[in-house]
Order: structure tokens, then C-alpha cells, then sequence
């Protein structure tokens, strides 16, 4: 039989940085003056659940209890924030109140913000959020409008849109809880370009198919107008679709950003395409890499598992470039906070785009260039060696003729981007066979070390040869053959061959 308890225990969770961290909400009614604290390490937007959550019960049918209410959020030496605590304390002062009635022994788990007149609001990073709702729990949950996040986290859980819809859980035992998942997200390959519109630039389509098959960096250099642009936004149509948990990374890091609606980003929607975000000179640093004090994601961030587009890149200023150096290196940003350090996850193909000098007419025919050599040097000179040493392919882009163009127009028929999207979904099974023997899970050819690419002691000395010839350092040596080993993925092959570390070092040239 239920029974009425004074001090209740109700679960819930909170986003610390990008891992999620379970929190226990004892809510205890004793006799006294009436009074409600709310105690824990908590910031304001937990404190003043109190001014929310008196009107919300009286709205929804119900009584604020009397006398001195206390609701400790633990762990307490971990600092809180979020409006997301206002559900669970609620149901806790329901139930130590005896105006809902529960079997003892019953963990319940809820989230969700509480307007003045009792409707529950989604809050942000719900797929964090939400992987402790998958743990052992009688009843859990979660307001509509976090349907998204549940279905990312794959969690079973009710969806509650009022306070009072909890009386007929509880009560009349109408507890009916659905399962979500992702297995109806559709990925739509109809909103992307395909890549037949660049045409002309048979060597940039190259260079593209083989950053996207092995996560490699790229620098576009080419005269303005040429398809710099085009050309990023075409890679990210060619990488296969987000599976899995990379369908709540990409969500997950859009709502810490705030891209939705105001009210629990309701509209922001499930999707498989890669994300392509765009950054260009004069964005501040907390734009780009995030900000530390309120712990937000920035475009690096936002760019998780897809592409990231530095268009005008020796137009930013020092500053900017260095800061990037290590995100790119790591493929994560680190952030401290309060004497606590927090890393979002920041892998992405990274494809810079710039003039090949300060007219940008390098390139083009007809001896157009009026830069000399000095001025060419000094303008190029912007981008510093460590950085340059962080791109494994560059490539040159040239204006296309109005034939080509006209071409362009009339390509609807074409369907290049299908196939080049299966050879790169070839390459990273390939990949992901690979190096799962050696337990590295999710491993891409960039982002492991060189002695496990499987290669043969003539192409180590080749490789090696070529680091004398072309000047390269340690990292551009392994940069060299993480490429050559992707050159080789797209070829079917088990091993690498010299003409692909060759290859490789073409790309890599060193006298842009």
C-alpha cells in the first residue's frame, strides 16, 4: 500500500560541461514557519524554481504545503544551473506532501522547467541530460517538448505537457510511458548540391574526395569567385549521414549553442546531413572556439562530425590562427571553469579557403597577378608555420570558362555526390575495421598514429626521402603518410604503395 512520507527522493540530471551527471533531489516538510530553500551549490536559475513552482501548484489544482520545505540537490560540492531541477522538486513536494501517493521504494526521475501557470518546458542538452534516464527507474519524465533529445539518448520515458497531468499518473496508475529512438530520422540527400556543379576543378574534387575519406585538412587557394565556397559546402554533402550517438553529439552542441526557438528550442529538429558551419575574419574568439565563463560552444564545437569553413583565412588576425592551432591538433576544445576543466568534442574536416595573393589572380591566366614576389611572400606569411604544418592537402582553383559554367547549369541529371558518398563510406569502414582490432573505436586516418597505417619499410623510406626533398617536419612526415594511407583506402588497398605517399606530398607542396 502507498503510504505518506515526509522526506522524498526524487532523480534528475544536469549537463557538467558535456558530461551528463545524475542528481538527487531529497525534498523534506517539516513543521514550522512556512518557508522553501533550495540548497546545493546552486546558481539563481535553480534558486528561483521557488518563485515558479508555488504558482505552478496552485494553477494546476494543487496546495502549497505548509510549513518549512527544504529541497537539497546533491551531489552538493558540484555546481548547478538550469531551470531543468523545477519538475523533479515539484514531484517531490507533491509526494512528501501526501497529494500524490507513490509505493515506497520507487525511484522516479523527472526534468523540465515549470511556467507560472503549470505547463512543463523543455530545457536544453537534453540528449546529455537524458542518458541517466535510461538507468534503472520506475517512471520517468520528461516534458514534450524534449522528444528530440529522448529519442537521441534512447530512452523510455512519459511525456508530461502540464503539472496536473501527474494526478492521473499517479493516482488512477495511468503511467504509459513511450520508447524513443532515431530509427525514423531520415537523412535528406535531395537539400544538397551535387558535386557535378564543380566542374573545371578536377584537382580540387580530388583533394575534397580525399579529405572527406580520411578526415584530412585542407587549404583551397584560388582567385575570388572561383567555388572556393561551393566547393566546402559540396564536401559535406559527400560524407555519409550521422548514425547513432553522432546524431545527439551534433544535437546536443546545437542546443548548449541556442540555435532553436526561446522556449526549449522546440523547433530545432533531428536531422542525419552532416553539419557545415562557416566562420570568416572578424568573428571573436568565443564565436569560434567557444566561451569559457558560460560554457557555450563555439563554431569548432558546432562542426563536431562534419566540416568547418574558414573562408578569407590569412585575413584573421594572429591571434585567432594560433588559438586554432590546437583544437585542430587535438581535434578538441579545452576549456577551464571554476578550477575545472571541460573539453568539447571539435572533429571536423577543417577546409580553409584563401587568395594565392593580395589580388588573388595568381592563378588565372594572362599574367592578371600584379603582385611581386615580396608582396605575395608578406601576404602568405600571415598563416605561420605551425599552422600551415596542421593542413595536410593544399590545392589551387582557377576561374572556369563560361562553357564550363553553362555546363554547371545543365547538370540536374548528374548524380556524382551518390557515388563519391559510397567510396567515402567505404573508406571509413575500412578505417573502422582497421583500427577496431586495435581498440580504437571511431579512429579515422588523421587522427591516428603513423606506425599503425600499415606500412612497408620501402614506403617508410620513400616517405622519408620526400621529408628531406620537400623540408617537412615530424608532424608533416606523418600528415604525409596518414594521407597516403587514405589515397590507398580509396584504391582497395591493404598497404600502401609509394605512389600514394607520392601523391601525397604533392598536396603538401611548400612553395604557396
Amino acid at each position: 500500500m502507498a503510504r505518506r512520507v515526509n522526506i522524498v527522493r526524487v532523480f534528475t540530471s544536469f549537463a557538467d560541461g558535456i558530461s551528463p551527471q545524475e542528481a538527487v533531489i531529497e525534498v523534506s516538510i517539516v513543521q514550522g514557519l512556512p518557508t522553501f530553500d533550495v540548497i546545493g551549490l546552486c546558481d539563481s536559475s535553480i534558486r528561483e524554481s521557488r518563485g515558479r513552482i508555488q504558482p505552478a501548484l496552485i494553477a494546476s489544482g494543487f496546495q502549497m504545503p505548509k510549513g518549512h520545505i527544504t529541497a537539497s540537490i546533491s551531489p552538493a560540492f558540484m555546481k548547478k544551473s538550469g531551470t531543468s531541477f523545477d519538475l523533479p522538486i515539484a514531484i517531490g513536494m507533491l509526494v512528501a506532501s501526501g497529494q500524490l501517493s507513490v509505493n515506497p521504494g520507487s525511484r522516479i526521475y523527472a526534468t523540465g522547467e515549470i511556467s507560472l501557470d503549470g505547463l512543463i518546458r523543455a530545457t536544453p542538452l537534453s540528449p546529455l541530460r537524458m542518458k541517466i534516464a535510461g538507468g534503472n527507474y520506475d517512471y520517468v519524465f520528461i516534458p514534450e517538448g524534449e522528444v528530440n533529445g529522448a529519442r537521441c539518448a534512447g530512452v523510455r520515458a512519459m511525456t508530461v505537457k502540464r503539472l496536473s497531468d501527474l494526478r492521473a499518473v499517479f493516482e488512477q496508475g495511468d503511467y504509459r510511458p513511450l520508447s524513443f529512438n532515431l530509427d525514423d530520422v531520415e537523412y535528406d540527400d535531395c537539400a544538397v548540391r551535387d558535386f557535378s556543379v564543380l566542374k573545371g576543378q578536377s584537382k580540387a574534387a580530388r583533394t575534397l574526395l580525399i579529405a572527406a575519406s580520411g578526415f584530412h585538412n585542407v587549404l583551397l587557394l584560388g582567385s575570388p569567385g572561383c567555388g572556393k565556397t561551393m566547393a566546402g559546402r559540396l564536401l559535406a554533402g559527400i560524407m555519409p549521414p550521422l548514425e547513432g550517438s553522432e546524431i545527439g553529439d551534433v544535437f546536443s552542441a546545437m542546443e548548449a549553442y541556442g540555435i532553436g526557438d526561446e522556449h526549449g528550442k522546440e523547433s530545432l529538429c533531428l536531422g542525419k546531413s552532416r553539419p557545415f558551419r562557416y566562420i570568416y575574419p572578424g568573428m571573436n574568439r568565443s564565436r569560434i572556439l567557444g566561451s569559457a565563463v558560460k560554457l557555450i560552444p563555439g563554431e569548432f564545437a558546432l562542426a563536431n562530425h562534419g566540416v568547418l569553413f574558414a573562408d578569407e583565412i590569412f585575413e584573421y588576425s594572429r591571434e585567432i590562427l594560433e588559438a586554432m592551432r590546437v583544437p585542430l591538433e587535438d581535434r578538441v576544445v579545452r576549456m577551464s571553469k571554476d578550477g575545472r576543466n571541460y573539453a568539447f568534442p571539435a572533429s571536423f574536416v577543417f577546409i580553409a579557403a584563401g587568395n594565392p595573393c593580395k589580388c588573388g589572380m595568381l592563378y588565372e591566366s594572362g599574367k592578371r597577378c600584379t603582385c611581386t614576389p615580396r608582396v605575395r611572400s608578406t601576404y602568405l606569411s600571415k598563416l605561420s608555420g605551425p599552422m600551415r604544418d596542421r593542413i595536410d592537402l593544399v590545392t589551387e582553383m582557377r576561374s572556369v570558362s563560361g562553357e564550363e559554367l553553362k555546363e554547371s547549369m545543365n547538370s540536374e541529371n548528374d548524380d556524382i555526390s551518390s557515388s563519391m558518398r559510397s567510396r567515402v563510406k567505404s573508406c571509413w569502414d575500412r578505417q573502422k575495421e582497421r583500427y577496431g582490432e586495435r581498440g580504437i573505436f571511431n579512429g579515422t586516418n588523421e587522427t591516428v598514429d603513423a606506425e599503425i597505417l600499415k606500412a612497408s619499410r620501402e614506403v617508410v623510406d620513400y616517405a622519408s626521402s620526400l621529408t628531406e626533398t620537400y623540408g617537412l617536419s615530424a608532424r608533416g612526415f606523418n600528415r604525409v603518410m596518414r594521407v597516403g594511407r587514405t589515397i590507398a583506402d580509396l584504391e582497395d588497398r591493404d598497404y600502401m604503395i609509394c605512389d600514394d605517399v607520392a601523391e601525397a606530398a604533392i598536396y603538401r607542396k611548400k612553395d604557396w
